[in-house]
């Protein structure tokens, strides 16, 4: 059984999905499992998934019926991955660090009080250049100091505890936000924790920073942070930035 079962949610990414399997591939921690779910997609992106399959036995690739979305597919990943440890990493982005399982294995077997840990990432856009960092809080008091203000995690980055996440009921029921609200739900379980290393390319694509996708992603925002607002601290600060972040949206989408 290995150790870390890494999960990829994957629909019609026929032209990203290789770079992200090939950063696994690259990692020097080789006990590892890669649970892929196909939402059923209408392009490439199943063959191309199956010819790396082929080669490595760790490579497992399960097909949704019909296109469940993303958090059913996030949900159902976590049923059927078989190690203690979760690692994620979206279709569309890439491992940067080649020491990334590793580094994480270590810090969580060091803090044992520590249910998940992330880490910094470099932006890239759709050729895969660089145009900007995600610096987050490292530490668990500062993160939870702004965690309602803005997701401390890049999801990509993340490995956390199996057992806590399924005891928390696993990814929540947004149609943005299902890992911010499943990482809230673990931090009352536990310690957060970011490594200071970059360790993904976080992958921006135009259309998906469109003003009415900003609308829909402020307004997910703005329930995740009421929906905790009495168990994180400065509720009353990132409920005004929300509305702020909503009012900014509507206004540029009106243009």
């Amino acid at each position: 059984m290995p150790e870390v079962s890494i999960t990829i949610a994957a629909y019609n990414c026929e032209k990203t999905i290789s770079r992200a399997i090939e950063s696994v591939l690259l990692q020097s921690y080789i006990d590892w499992e890669l649970v892929i779910i196909d939402d059923y997609s209408s392009d490439n992106t199943r063959l191309i998934i199956e010819q790396y399959a082929k080669k490595d036995q760790r490579i497992h690739l399960l097909i949704n019926e019909n296109n469940l979305g993303i958090y059913k597919t996030r949900l159902k990943s976590l049923g059927v991955c078989k190690g203690d440890l979760i690692a994620v990493l979206d279709s569309d982005d890439i491992w940067s660090d080649s020491g990334k399982l590793k580094k994480q294995i270590n810090f969580l077997k060091d803090n044992k009080d520590c249910v998940l840990v992330g880490g910094m990432a470099k932006v890239i856009d759709e050729n895969e250049e660089e145009i900007g960092v995600v610096i987050r809080q490292n530490k668990d008091e500062e993160i939870r100091k702004k965690i309602l203000s803005s997701n401390q995690f890049v999801h990509s980055s993340v490995m956390f505890r199996k057992k806590v996440a399924e005891s928390v009921g696993g990814y929540g029921e947004f149609s943005v936000g299902e890992d911010y609200d499943l990482f809230l739900r673990m931090g009352l379980k536990g310690k957060f924790a970011n490594l200071t290393d970059i360790l993904v390319y976080y992958r921006r694509h135009s259309s998906n920073v469109t003003w009415k996708n900003r609308v829909i992603s402020a307004k997910e925002h703005l329930k995740i942070i009421k929906k905790y607002k009495k168990l994180y601290p400065n509720f009353l600060l990132a409920l005004l930035k929300a509305y702020l972040r909503i009012l900014f949206a509507y206004l540029n989408l009106l243009k």
